[in-house]
């Protein structure tokens, strides 16, 4: 599936216009880390210390838009969010093919200062969150409150995988109207999946996770990143409970294996077809 440069000119414009965060909660969200430092965001687009999480939306162009919405967490080992890379870029992608690309800017250690479990169990409350607030305000959005997705790079691989493990169906009795909406992901997606470089995957799925996609290198894991035993655990323990997986595997792309670098997409590098491969086997599902 070509993405001419006239597309992609076009989503960036449409990008501009509707890309205002919407804080996942109104006023102070729980478990606020007080006293921190400022939110910041390198030259490189990476932000760090993010304390109120928030998304991003990135809608195709009016009148293209085919429902589904792909909520992205950026990589960076929960200490930064790698924005620019796999947020911007993945728009720039997916908005061409109909898909809105959500930014899910969750929070960051530091200012956090828990352990490694800790730091999942607090992003889980925002990805949990997230997946409320779009199915709550899909209508709005113009997206399929059944077409909501997660995906994420690297230790966002790592929180896609917790939520797919770790979602819940709503709390019916509360009174936030966002919170009595299902957790559950319509689908997720793990790209260089990583746990801090083990090789044993953490997350104990249920018969009623998702379908899952994961993107992995053979090269990656070897001078840091992401072991490939990860992946593999992680789509035999969903085969085992019945569950769709599918697992794309490369040679090449290494920890960066699922960035979908401008110039990749141009040139049609192998790994940067992970969009096409992962929309082919999704609807084949269905």
């Amino acid at each position: 599936m070509a993405l001419p440069s006239a597309a992609i000119s076009e989503t960036k414009a449409a990008q501009q216009k509707v890309s205002e965060p919407v804080f996942l909660w109104d006023g102070i969200p729980p478990q606020f880390q007080n006293e921190a430092p400022p939110e910041t965001t390198n030259e490189r687009g990476a932000i760090s210390n993010v304390t109120k999480p928030a998304i991003s939306l990135f809608l195709p162009p009016e009148g293209t838009g085919t429902g589904m919405a792909l909520i992205v967490c950026a990589g960076g080992g929960y200490g930064s969010l790698d924005w620019k890379t796999h947020v911007i870029y993945a728009a720039e992608v997916f908005n061409p093919m109909g898909v809105a690309v959500i930014g899910l800017k969750y929070r960051t250690r530091p200012p956090f200062r828990g352990s490694n479990e800790q730091i999942q169990a607090l992003t889980l409350l925002d990805a949990k969150r997230a997946v409320r607030l779009v199915r709550h305000r899909a209508k709005q959005w113009g997206l399929d409150p059944h077409q909501i997705g997660i995906a994420g790079y690297s230790a966002g691989g790592n929180l896609a995988m917790n939520l797919a493990a770790n979602f819940d169906s709503g709390d019916p009795k509360s009174a936030d109207p966002i919170e009595r909406e299902s957790s559950r992901p319509d689908f997720a997606i793990g790209l260089a999946t990583w746990h801090w470089r083990q090789k044993e995957s953490p997350f104990t799925f249920r018969k009623d996770s998702p379908p899952v996609f994961l993107v992995h290198a053979t090269n990656d894991g070897i001078k840091g990143g992401a072991p490939i035993e990860l992946p593999k655990e992680i789509t035999a323990d969903l085969q085992k409970l019945g569950v769709p997986v599918k697992m794309a595997i490369f040679d090449v792309g290494a920890h960066g294996v699922g960035n979908l670098i401008p110039q990749r997409v141009k040139r049609r590098f192998p790994p940067a077809k992970w969009p096409e491969l992962f929309l082919d086997w999704y609807q084949s599902l269905n």
